[in-house]
């Protein structure tokens, strides 16, 4: 079990390490995407299903909340459907606007859809990047490898972040750090470096 356990963490710092190498600007813009839309008074909205789901929902805490340092909170929510919204949509055969509706629904010009996909290619996933451009707002998609039927939908306002693993756990993994990274950054864009005060 020793064995296992230590070629796992050998495997999570690989991955990022290529994360590191061959997306770190593509994360940098996604960041710099989001700061530019706090700075004129729009959202971000994010979704994801499954465990890509509680990716994004910690992602949006530590923005309404804070990631390391005190702030004020920044505007962010994340597309969870409750059971009863999600039943209705079944009913009426519309699961794969899930995100979509809501979207459409909340979402204003300007605004910033964050997805978070593994594999890219999840019908409602697809529909709210499809609703996303409709109402004219860029799109964040952090994926699998592939980057799936979303890399084909994005286009040049949009900014795909392809972690470089196939594995979907290890996917699961590489978004929250990533996520991280663009907590951090965006922190410091608008308030300043809290160790250099």
């Amino acid at each position: 079990m020793h064995a296992q356990i230590t070629q796992m963490c050998h495997d999570s710092m690989n991955m990022l390490s290529r994360l590191a190498e061959e997306q770190a600007d593509a994360i940098s813009h996604a960041a710099m995407v989001m700061v530019d839309a706090l700075i004129h008074e729009h959202k971000i909205i994010c979704c994801g299903n499954g465990a890509s789901g509680a990716n994004a929902q910690s992602f949006v805490s530590k923005m309404l909340n804070r990631f390391e340092h005190e702030r004020p909170a920044l505007p962010a929510f994340v597309l969870a459907p409750d059971s009863v919204t999600l039943s209705a949509l079944a009913q009426d055969n519309r699961l794969t606007e899930s995100f979509s509706r809501p979207f459409l629904a909340f979402a204003q010009p300007g605004d910033v859809l964050v997805v978070l996909s593994a594999t890219a290619t999840a019908a409602n996933i697809v529909s709210v990047v499809h609703a996303a451009h409709e109402r004219g707002c860029p799109v964040i998609a952090i994926t699998g490898t592939s980057g799936g039927e979303i890399a084909r939908l994005l286009n040049t306002n949009d900014v795909l972040i392809q972690i470089p693993e196939h594995r979907t756990y290890r996917v699961h993994e590489a978004q929250l750090f990533t996520l991280h990274c663009c907590c951090a950054l965006i922190d410091t864009s608008l308030f300043g470096d809290p160790d250099l005060a």
